[in-house]
């Protein structure tokens, strides 16, 4: 199981454009599974949107991640 630490937008772009390409989904697919624009998934695998986490959600399931959030001491 890989671990993916995220502490900016570039960074999650970078990982989810990754894990979409591992698992050959396209972006107008993922937009369509995520009932988003095929512009906004590109935006976010860009980096240049603030993307809400109801919008991670719905894409984790249908790229198969899970968020945690650990806390710092």
């Amino acid at each position: 199981m890989d671990k993916n630490i995220i502490n900016n937008t570039e960074k999650l772009a970078e990982v989810l454009k990754m894990r979409r390409h591992q698992l050959k989904i396209t972006q107008k697919s993922l937009a369509a599974f995520c009932n988003l624009s095929h512009n906004g998934i590109s935006r976010i695998e860009l980096g240049q949107s603030d993307v809400q986490l109801s919008t991670i959600l719905k894409m984790s399931k249908v790229l198969g991640f899970k968020m945690i959030l650990e806390m710092e001491p």
